[in-house]
């Protein structure tokens, strides 16, 4: 199986020399790299035209004005050819051997089109957590599967291989942070199995200033909308009522961090606690206030 690799670079200069390395730590057989430069002007672009220059076998760079991650990752799965699609950000590294060891799951099951694998989170933060996962196979309901066991809450494009039938006239929203929790539920209920892997090693390391760092309103806001409209979704399923406490508390916790922003719409924060129960509004309001900003 043919493997194509997404990474969307921008900025990302003193790290993307690491991020490449870790490619071709993954003894895959039969690999293409598609390195998405968007916009940037640290001399990323540059790093990415001599590792092109270096590795012309394997390797394709594009480079793009300014658009955002979502364009970037889009430009990716237009040009990929590859059976099999997986994305890495250029700040970011995979353990030895993660893919190689990943991709055998995809042959051993065919039923399987998603082949989630342990990430460490914010390595190197005191945040930093390994999310792992104990060996299984899901086949039947698996979105339903994917809900119970809280999938939302690591929705990463980035620690996953695919089938390249599921991004078949799917892409990222453009201009959208927070992007992954947009496409992950479609791409879950679109999967007729999941391995979950206890094999290898994403790397996803903190950097100040990074998406995931920076509290904004918009992008808090935007979080919780596609947490909300996921349980909008999911509260019209019988089989998941008695399963959506993680999932509405999930939601109430973004709605706490929309409040604590620094720069929150006061008038927009009060129309969405306008829109749950009274008890959570109420409780919302407590927390924001005794919290601090962020």
């Amino acid at each position: 199986m043919k493997l194509s690799v997404i990474i969307p670079v921008y900025n990302a200069q003193p790290w993307l020399d690491g991020c490449l390395k870790s490619v071709f730590d993954q003894r895959v057989d039969d690999l293409e790299l598609l390195l998405i430069d968007d916009g940037s002007t640290d001399g990323s672009g540059e790093v990415c035209d001599r590792f092109v220059r270096d590795h012309p076998e394997v390797a394709r760079v594009v480079h793009q004005k300014n658009r955002g991650l979502s364009s970037a990752r889009n430009i990716g799965l237009d040009l990929a050819t590859g059976d099999i699609i997986t994305f890495l950000d250029a700040d970011d590294r995979v353990g030895i051997g993660t893919w190689g060891d990943n991709l055998k799951f995809l042959t051993i099951y065919p039923d399987v089109d998603m082949v989630e694998f342990p990430i460490r989170e914010y390595e190197g933060s005191a945040r930093e957590r390994l999310l792992d996962f104990s060996p299984q196979q899901v086949t039947k309901a698996v979105f339903n599967d994917w809900i119970i066991r809280a999938g939302y809450e690591h929705c990463y494009a980035c620690n996953k291989l695919y089938r390249a039938s599921l991004w078949r006239g799917r892409r990222f929203p453009v201009g959208q942070v927070f992007e992954d929790t947009a496409v992950m539920p479609s791409i879950v209920r679109d999967c007729h199995g999941i391995f979950y892997s206890a094999k290898g090693c994403y790397h996803y390391i903190n950097r100040s200033g990074s998406i995931s760092n920076s509290c904004h309103y918009a992008s808090s806001r935007q979080l919780y909308l596609n947490s909300r409209a996921l349980l909008d979704e999911c509260m019209k399923q019988p089989a998941l009522t008695h399963h959506l406490k993680p999932l509405k508390r999930a939601c109430l916790n973004r709605l706490v961090d929309m409040g604590r922003c620094r720069d929150c719409d006061q008038t927009d924060f009060s129309r969405h606690l306008a829109r749950i129960p009274t008890l959570d509004s109420l409780i919302v309001r407590l927390r924001v206030l005794r919290a601090p900003k962020l």
